[in-house]
C-alpha cells in the first residue's frame, strides 16, 4: 500500500502527469509542517509541541474537525478609512522591492484576491476571485516553490511551464504568451496577467501556504501574561505575534487553534491543506427591477467543498451587469462589495485531546517572521516521514 501525501489545494488535478510532482508537493508540505514544529518547540520545548502532519504522524484513533470562517474584504482598510475609501484602497496595487526589483501586489490581504472586468462605461461585468497560494504556482511551474529547495534524495521533479501558461489561457486572457509570466528565466508570480489584467493566484506578502501552517503551529503554543492563561483572540495574536492583528483571519485562526490546543489536543490542518472560499452571501442584493438576484455565482477551480477559484458574473441572457446589481439600495461600483460577502474558511482538526497541553508560554519579544526559506534535506522522503513522527526536524532555515 502505498504511503500517504499531501493533497494539493482543493484536490486540484494540475499535478497529474507531471513526473514526480504530487510526490514533490507532498516533500514540500512536510517540510512546512516540520518547520512548524520546530519553531513551536524553540518555545515550548523539545517533542512538546501540539502541531503535529495530520498526513505522516502516528495514525489518531480520531480527529475532531473545526471549521474557521472570517470575512473576505480586508478589515485592515477600514482603520481610520470610510467604507469608500477602503472599498478604493482595496483596488491600489502596493509596492515593494523584491529581489533587487519593485514589484507590484494586491492590498487584500484576508487569503482572498480578486480582479474586475468592466465595460468601456467602466461598469462591472464580472469579479474573479481566487484564494490559491503562490507556492502551488511556482512548484507547478519548476517543481517546487521559490522558499523550498530540493537537496540530493528529494523527489526530482521539475514542473511543467507549459500547463502553467495553458491555465492561465483558460481563466485569465487566450493572449498569454509564456514569456509574459517569466522573470530572468523563471515563472514570475508578479507577472503582469496575475497583477494589472488578471488575479490567477494570490500575491500579497502575507497570503501564503507556508505563512498559514505557520501560524497554526505558532498558535498551537499556550499564552500566559501576569500568571493568566490567555484565551482572547485579539490579545493572543499580540502576545504570540503570529500575524497581523487588524485582519479578520489571522486573529480568528489563531484564536481557533488556540482554543483547540486549551483542550489539551494535538492540532494541525485538515486535508487537503489551504485556504477556501466558503460561500457568498447576496440576501438582499436586487436586480435592477428590485427583485432579488439569481444565483451567479460559478465554482472555476478545487471542489464544492474546497473552492480556490470563483466568478461573479450575471449571464448575458438577464439584460444587465454585476455593475447594475443593488446592495442596499446602491450599486456595485466596486469589486470589493462583492468581496464583503463573501465567507473565507479552513479547517483544522485535533486529535488526542486533553491529553497533551504544554505549559503556556510568556509573550513573544521581538518579532517573530510568519515566512522563512526552507531547504529539503538531502534525506529520502521517506525518512522525511520517519522525522515527522517522531517530531524530529532535517529542515535548514
Amino acid at each position: 500500500m502505498a504511503a500517504p501525501l499531501f493533497r494539493p489545494p482543493g484536490d486540484l488535478t494540475d499535478f497529474d502527469g507531471i513526473p514526480h510532482q504530487r510526490e514533490a508537493w507532498d516533500a514540500t508540505m512536510t517540510t512546512f509542517f516540520l518547520q512548524a514544529i520546530q519553531r513551536a518547540e524553540q518555545e515550548v520545548g523539545a517533542g512538546k509541541a501540539q502541531i503535529f502532519d495530520a498526513v505522516h504522524a502516528l495514525p489518531q484513533p480520531s480527529l475532531t474537525e473545526a471549521t474557521i470562517i472570517w470575512n473576505g474584504f480586508p478589515k485592515t482598510l477600514l482603520d481610520g478609512n470610510t467604507h469608500e475609501q477602503a472599498l478604493q484602497l482595496a483596488e491600489q496595487l502596493l509596492s515593494f522591492r523584491l529581489g533587487g526589483r519593485t514589484v507590484q501586489a494586491r492590498p487584500q490581504d484576508e487569503y482572498l484576491e480578486w480582479h474586475a472586468t468592466r465595460d468601456t462605461s467602466g461598469r462591472i461585468t464580472a469579479v474573479d476571485f481566487t484564494c490559491e497560494g503562490p507556492e502551488y504556482w511556482t512548484a507547478l511551474a519548476h517543481g517546487y516553490p521559490d522558499s523550498v529547495q530540493p537537496g540530493a534524495g528529494a523527489p526530482p521533479a521539475k514542473g511543467d511551464l507549459d500547463a502553467v501558461v495553458e491555465l492561465y489561457r483558460k481563466f485569465v486572457s487566450p493572449s498569454v504568451q509564456k514569456q509574459d509570466l517569466l522573470h530572468n528565466g523563471s515563472y514570475d508570480p508578479y507577472n503582469a496577467w496575475n497583477i494589472q489584467q488578471g488575479a490567477m493566484h494570490l500575491t500579497h506578502p502575507s497570503n501564503s501556504l507556508q505563512a498559514e501552517v505557520f501560524l497554526a503551529g505558532d498558535a498551537s503554543v499556550l499564552r500566559e501574561k501576569n500568571g493568566q492563561l490567555i484565551e482572547d483572540d485579539d490579545e493572543l495574536i499580540r502576545c504570540a505575534q503570529y500575524g497581523v492583528p487588524t485582519r479578520s483571519s489571522d486573529p480568528t485562526i489563531g484564536g481557533s487553534v488556540n482554543g483547540l490546543a486549551r483542550t489539551g489536543a494535538l492540532v494541525s490542518l485538515a486535508e487537503p491543506v489551504g485556504l477556501y472560499i466558503d460561500s457568498l452571501d447576496t440576501t438582499g442584493w436586487t436586480r435592477p427591477d428590485g427583485s432579488p438576484v439569481g444565483d451567479y455565482w460559478t465554482i472555476l477551480r478545487g471542489s464544492p467543498t474546497a473552492v480556490v477559484r470563483a466568478r461573479y458574473e450575471v449571464p448575458a441572457s438577464e439584460g444587465f451587469a454585476v455593475g447594475d446589481i443593488q446592495i442596499g439600495g446602491e450599486p456595485i461600483a466596486f469589486p470589493g462589495q462583492v468581496a464583503e460577502a463573501i465567507s473565507m474558511k479552513l479547517t483544522g482538526v485535533a486529535g488526542e485531546q486533553g491529553q497533551h497541553a504544554a505549559p503556556p508560554v510568556p509573550c513573544v519579544s521581538g518579532v517573530q517572521p510568519l515566512v522563512a526559506p526552507a531547504i529539503i534535506s538531502g534525506a529520502p522522503v521517506e525518512m522525511l516521514f520517519q522525522h515527522s513522527r517522531a517530531h524530529r526536524h532535517e529542515v535548514v532555515v
